[in-house]
C-alpha cells in the first residue's frame, strides 16, 4: 500500500509511506527555501514523486492533514510577516475588530501583500482573511485543496482523504514511539480545526479519544508574550525559553500572578479556564505586564506554562491511571516544560517525538489512513517500527561532484576524502568550524548531525567563533551537545531512557559535563539538551564522534543546525554556496560533504 501524506498549512509537509515504512518525510521549508512556508508543499512532492518513480496508478490513498483552514495559512501568512507585520495586525486589525467592533478587512490593513514561493493552489484567486471576518468561505477553500490535490496527482477524488489537525499530531507521536507502550497522548497547540488540546489512551494500538477541548491557549498566550517582548510569535519562542533562566526572583511573583489569573484549571478537570475579562491573548496582557523587564516577563511566563501543565497532566493521570505519556503539537516543542513533566512522579515515561510541530501532520494522517483501512490491530503491526528521524532529502556521490566543481569551492577551499573522518576530528579538536552534509537530512527543527554546525564542546572561544561569524544567535542562548551513547549517562542527569535521540527533552547536567560540554549547555541554569547518537541508529555521526574522543577524552561535540539565522536548515551542498558564500559572504572553516572534508585555503582565511 503507497500512501503519500500532506500537509498544507504554515510548516507544509509531505510524506511517503509504503508498506507500512516511513519511507520519505520532509517539510516544504528546505525545498523553497523560506523559513516556515506554507501552503500546498509542491517542490518536496516532485522531488518524492520522482526520486520514488510513482505514476498515479501507483498511489493508493493520500492522506490530507486538516479537514478546514484558514486562507492565512494556505497564502503563507505565518512564513512571511515579519514582527512588524505582526504588530500592525494586532493593533490595526485584531484590536479593532474585538474592541471597537469594527469589521476591517485584512486586505485592507494589508493592501500589497503578495504570496512568495511556488505553490500548486490558485493563491492569486484566494482572498487574505481571517474567520472575524464574515465573508470567509472554508467550504469554498476546502474545495479548491481537494480539486487541486486530485488535479496534481492526476488521481481519483475517491483515493484523497482528509484528516483531523490534532489527530494527525496523536496519531504522529504515538507511531513514532518504538517502544508502543499503553500511553496517553496528549496535543497542544495554537489551534487547529477548531482545537487547541486532545487526550487520548492508546491500549494495545487501540485510541480512544478522553478528552477534546478549545481552552488550552498555553500555545496563544506563549506566543503573544513573545510578540510583546518585541520577537517573533511563530519562531521565537525558544528565544523565550532561553532567555528565562537569566533574571532573579524580582517580580517574578507579581508577573506570575498575572499569568495565573488569566488561564488556570480547576480541581482535577482536563478543561482550562480563562480569565472571563481576556477578549484576547495580546492586549490583554500589554497593560498589565507594562511594568516589568522584558527578562522577568519571559520567566514568569515560562514558569506559569510549566507549572499549568504538570497540573494538566497529573489530572490526565488522575483520570486514566496511565503513567505514561507522549505529547505532541506545538506546545510540545518547549523542551523545559517536557523536564519538569518528565521529573514528576506520576510520569513513568515521557516522549517528545522529532519535529513535534505542524511539520509533521503529514505523518500524522498518513498514520491515520492506516489506522482506518485496516483497524487499529493490523495498523500496529503494519506500520513498522521508528528509531531515527532521518527520512529526507539524501546525499549522494553526484551531489559531492557537483559540489567539487562549483566555482566558489574551487577558488576557496581544498578537498579530502576523509571517510574515517580522522581529519575532521583533529580540525575540530584544534578550534575549528565544521559543517557537515551527509546521508540523509533529518525530519523536524533539530540538527542531528547530518545537516549540522559542529565544534569542540569544551571550547568557548570556538563557540564564539560560531556564533559571531554564522549563527548570530542572541546572547542568552544556549547550543548543544551530541553525545555518544557509551558516554550519555556520564553528563546527564536524569530520567533518561525513553527521550533522548531527538533534542526534545532538556535535563541537568553533571559536573563532569559542565566541564567538557561548557560551550553547549545553558550557561546560567547549566540544563543540557542532548541528542544521544548511538551506532546503530547515525553510524557514520558516531564514528565523528568517536574519531573526535579518541584525541581529546570528550565523548560528545557541541551541534548546531546548518543554516543562517531565519533561513530553514541546509538541504543540499549548494545550498551553503548560495546561503553562506553568495548571499552573505560568509567562509565556513571546513566544509563535509558525503565523504570528503573542504578545507578554506590559508590564503583566505
Amino acid at each position: 500500500m503507497n500512501i503519500i501524506g500532506i500537509s498544507d498549512t504554515h510548516d507544509s509537509s509531505c510524506c511517503y509511506i509504503k508498506n507500512g515504512k516511513l519511507i520519505f518525510a520532509c517539510a516544504e521549508e528546505r525545498f523553497q527555501r523560506r523559513k516556515n512556508f506554507g501552503s500546498f508543499p509542491i517542490k518536496s512532492l516532485r522531488y518524492l514523486l520522482k526520486k520514488y518513480k510513482l505514476k498515479p496508478k501507483d498511489i493508493d490513498y493520500v492522506a490530507v492533514a486538516n479537514l478546514s483552514l484558514p486562507t492565512t495559512n494556505i497564502l503563507g501568512l505565518n512564513s512571511q510577516f515579519s514582527i512588524k507585520d505582526h504588530l500592525k495586525i494586532q493593533e490595526n486589525y485584531f484590536y479593532e475588530h474585538l474592541y471597537n467592533k469594527k469589521n476591517i478587512k485584512l486586505t485592507k490593513i494589508f493592501p500589497k501583500y503578495k504570496f512568495l514561493g511556488e505553490s500548486y493552489y490558485p493563491v492569486k484567486k484566494i482572498k487574505l482573511s481571517t474567520s472575524l471576518e464574515n465573508n470567509i468561505d472554508l467550504f469554498n477553500l476546502n474545495k479548491i485543496r481537494n480539486n487541486y490535490i486530485c488535479k496534481f496527482f492526476n488521481i481519483n477524488k475517491n483515493k484523497i482523504y482528509f484528516f483531523d489537525h490534532h489527530r494527525c499530531h496523536a496519531f504522529y507521536g504515538y507511531f513514532m514511539d518504538p517502544t508502543r507502550l499503553n500511553t496517553n497522548v496528549v496535543t497542544s497547540d495554537g489551534g487547529g480545526d477548531k482545537t487547541y488540546e486532545t487526550v487520548f489512551t492508546v491500549k494495545k494500538g487501540k485510541f480512544n479519544l478522553v478528552y477534546r477541548g478549545r481552552t488550552s491557549l498555553v500555545g496563544k498566550i506563549y506566543s503573544s508574550i513573545t510578540l510583546l517582548l518585541r520577537m517573533h510569535p511563530v519562531r521565537h519562542h525558544y528565544k523565550v525559553m532561553g532567555l528565562a533562566p537569566y533574571t532573579s526572583n524580582y517580580n517574578i511573583k507579581i508577573i506570575k500572578k498575572i499569568f495565573n489569573k488569566s488561564l488556570f484549571i480547576k480541581g482535577k478537570s482536563l478543561k482550562f479556564t480563562k480569565d472571563k475579562k481576556m477578549k484576547d491573548f495580546y492586549f490583554y496582557f500589554v497593560k498589565k505586564l507594562k511594568p516589568y523587564r522584558f527578562d522577568s516577563i519571559a520567566r514568569g511566563l515560562q514558569e506559569f506554562t510549566e507549572d499549568l501543565l504538570i497540573k494538566w497532566f497529573k489530572n490526565i493521570f488522575l483520570k486514566t491511571k496511565i503513567k505514561n505519556f507522549i505529547f505532541s503539537g506545538g506546545v510540545a516543542n518547549n523542551i523545559k516544560a517536557n523536564k519538569r513533566l518528565n521529573e514528576q512522579k506520576f510520569v513513568d515515561k515521557f516522549f517528545a517525538p522529532p519535529g513535534p510541530g505542524d511539520e509533521n501532520l503529514s505523518i500524522g494522517a498518513a498514520f491515520s489512513m492506516v489506522y482506518d483501512r485496516l483497524g487499529y490491530k493490523n495498523a500496529n503491526k503494519y506500520i513498522k517500527k521508528i528509531n531515527n528521524a532521518y527520512f529526507a532529502y539524501e546525499i549522494n556521490e553526484e551531489h559531492l561532484k557537483k559540489f567539487k566543481m562549483n566555482k566558489y569551492i574551487k577558488k576557496y577551499y581544498s578537498p579530502k576524502i576523509d571517510k574515517n573522518f580522522k581529519l575532521t576530528a583533529k580540525k575540530i579538536k584544534k578550534g575549528e568550524i565544521v559543517a557537515v552534509c551527509i546521508d540523509k537530512m533529518e525530519f523536524g527543527a533539530r540538527a542531528l548531525g547530518h545537516r549540522s554546525f559542529m565544534c569542540d564542546p569544551s571550547n568557548i572561544k570556538a563557540k564564539e567563533k560560531l556564533n559571531n561569524l554564522i549563527k548570530q544567535r542572541d546572547f542568552w542562548m544556549p547550543f548543544t551537545p551530541s553525545i555518544l551513547s557509551d558516554n550519555f549517562s556520564s553528563y546527564v542527569k536524569g530520567k533518561t531512557k525513553y527521550c533522548n535521540k531527538y533534542m526534545t527533552m532538556s535535563y541537568d547536567s553533571s559536573e563532569l559535563a559542565q566541564k567538557h560540554l561548557k560551550a553547549a549547555i545553558h550557561p546560567k541554569d547549566l540544563t543540557i539538551r542532548p541528542q544521544l547518537v548511538s551506532p546503530n541508529v547515525c553510524k557514520k555521526y558516531y564514528k565523528l564522534i568517536k574519531e573526535f574522543k579518541k584525541i581529546s577524552g570528550i565523548g560528545a561535540v557541541l551541534n548546531t543546525s546548518l543554516n543562517i539565522h531565519e533561513k530553514p536548515i541546509i538541504m543540499d551542498p549548494q545550498d551553503i554556496v548560495n546561503d553562506f558564500i553568495i548571499s552573505k559572504k560568509i567562509f565556513i572553516d571546513n566544509i563535509y560533504v558525503y565523504n570528503t572534508l573542504f578545507t578554506l585555503k590559508k590564503i583566505h582565511k
